[in-house]
């Protein structure tokens, strides 16, 4: 029964509050019933409560980032918490820490939408803590949001422009400063685009203006990429993105030896409010928090640094997370593999086989450079025999 109830529930288009109305009317026909109606009012119950407390929906900007988040009190190491989509596991589930699940969705559109359900494996059984509808809307709106990439050649941003109402020009401005405003593209309906900027567009494009949908996108995102970007028609300013890099770092950066101590370093390019770095120990999907720091406007330097000891366990996994109060906007994952400092350092038996083989070496060498002397000396003799031959034979 309370099966029925939850898969209806999740499987109809109903809005909660006309849900709760037909819920009610059912338990409305529970109680005209005598036998067994106790238990199925119990379920009933449990059931509105789970759906109450554990669903929640949201409508989300078209192109913007979305960061979902689900919590249990207690949590066991063997126990896993993750999100799926539509009954799938997600790709984008990204991270476990401190008994939370996170997920991020960058740059949402209609692919985005469904139901997203987060997952506590324990003990072989399967529970769902939360459930979360995201709705996108069918246009871009002219609301300012701000998003997070780490700068690298696999990163990309995509700024999507898509209205209702035809404009037949448009162009995308870069802002990395106050006052600093370059224009990066201009397009027009039915004319070729221009480029104008620094930043050419990357593969993925649009190569065609229709007058309501135009997508530009930027692909590798460099650290110094971090700005405002505005999409401006020919009656004001449609669209605002504000764009901040993160990137992590390793030193020594060619190569660590088993022996040496290591520093990870995760920056931020700017910063607004406030923004906590954290560095996290990867086991899985799992993270150990290993060091954090808030960081403000006030900050002169917007970096984390952690120091690895020359001990660490080989491969070293870590990510820097970033967040914004509670919620996760960004991961910047490195891995860190060591080298052996003593892998070419012979041993004593080694050392002993080295030179028995240096030995042989050298007395092979020595023999053929003796045997091709004799050859030269020999062919030298018999030319100067011949020579003075031939000289007798013609004095007489």
């Amino acid at each position: 029964m309370s099966d029925l109830i939850l898969n209806l529930f999740l499987k109809s288009s109903l809005s909660f509050p006309l849900f709760l109305h037909v819920q009610f009317i059912l338990l409305h026909s529970l109680l005209n019933k005598t036998e067994h109606s106790i238990m199925h009012i119990i379920s009933f119950f449990l059931v509105m409560l789970k759906i109450v407390f554990c669903y929640k929906s949201q409508k989300v900007q078209r192109g913007s980032d979305v960061s979902l988040r689900c919590d249990v009190p207690l949590m066991s190491k063997s126990s896993t918490l993750h999100w799926e989509k539509d009954g799938e596991q997600s790709p984008n589930s990204t991270l476990m820490y401190n008994n939370s699940a996170y997920i991020i969705l960058h740059t949402v559109d209609e692919r985005s939408e469904g139901n997203y359900y987060c997952r506590l494996m324990e003990n072989g059984r399967v529970q769902t803590v939360r459930i979360h509808t995201v709705n996108v809307t069918s246009y871009s709106q002219n609301k300012i949001h701000t998003i997070y990439r780490q700068s690298g050649n696999n990163s990309d941003v995509s700024l999507i422009f898509k209205s209702k109402k035809i404009y037949h020009r448009l162009r995308w401005t870069w802002e990395q400063s106050p006052k600093s405003q370059i224009d990066l593209i201009a397009v027009e309906k039915g004319i070729e685009v221009q480029i104008k900027g620094p930043i050419e567009p990357g593969r993925n494009s649009s190569t065609t203006y229709t007058g309501q949908f135009f997508i530009f996108h930027i692909s590798p995102v460099n650290f110094n990429y971090n700005g405002t970007y505005r999409c401006i028609t020919e009656t004001s300013t449609y669209t605002t993105t504000i764009l901040r890099t993160i990137r992590v770092s390793v030193e020594p950066p060619d190569g660590v030896l088993r022996n040496q101590s290591v520093v990870l370093t995760c920056e931020v390019s700017e910063v607004n409010d406030s923004v906590t770095l954290v560095w996290l120990r990867m086991e899985g999907n799992r993270g150990v928090l290993v060091k954090q720091q808030t960081m403000t406007e006030k900050n002169n330097m917007l970096r984390l640094t952690v120091n690895l000891a020359s001990n660490e366990t080989d491969p070293l996994h870590w990510q820097c997370a970033v967040f914004t109060e509670n919620t996760l906007r960004a991961l910047a994952p490195i891995t860190i593999s060591r080298t052996s400092s003593n892998t070419n350092a012979p041993t004593e038996s080694s050392t002993v086989t080295d030179q028995v083989n240096n030995n042989h070496a050298n007395t092979l060498f020595w023999c053929v450079l003796t045997l091709f002397t004799g050859i030269l000396l020999g062919a030298l003799m018999y030319y100067c025999y011949r020579k003075r031959k031939s000289g007798t034979k013609s004095i007489k």
